[in-house]
């Protein structure tokens, strides 16, 4: 089945990127509009990402699941539902030269015409949400606005 895999170098701590990751206004200064997330301290919860203005068609998406995992500048991973199957997308933080390489995974996706259409769109959707948290977590600046 097919999977999606993007990673990239952002010049900041793995526990900066993390309390990005694991917040909802971590998700709302760099990418979503009213994405709600609880994270017990067991590691688990739930996340709700909301876009309420996205891309040209200025679309409003709401999906979410469960959080699976969540260890301290390491890793994070959920559930949600883009297509017909319900998918885990996990966020790898790595120590690298002068940063973090952030990796993100998104798996389970099977082999229907709605899953593959999904994909493909995640498969853009999620390179492209790395450099808008790179550029976040550099910088301060936020493109979100850009999308689409």
């Amino acid at each position: 089945m097919p999977e999606i895999e993007h990673r990239i170098l952002i010049r900041k701590d793995r526990d900066d990127i993390f309390r990005i990751l694991t917040t909802g206004e971590g998700w709302n200064s760099w990418f979503t509009d009213g994405t709600i997330l609880n994270l017990k301290s067991d590691g688990t919860g739930d996340i709700r990402l909301k876009w309420n203005s996205y891309g040209p068609e200025k679309l409003v998406l709401e999906d979410g699941g469960k959080i699976l995992h969540a260890e301290q500048g390491r890793r994070f991973t959920f559930q949600w539902t883009p297509g017909e199957s319900t998918t885990t997308v996990a966020f790898t933080l790595e120590p690298a030269d002068k940063g973090t390489l952030v990796s993100v995974r998104e798996t389970g996706y099977s082999s229907s015409r709605k899953d593959l259409d999904a994909c493909v769109k995640c498969a853009a959707g999620w390179g492209e949400a790395l450099v808008l948290l790179k550029f976040y977590a550099e910088h301060g600046q936020v493109c979100k606005q850009d999308l689409g």
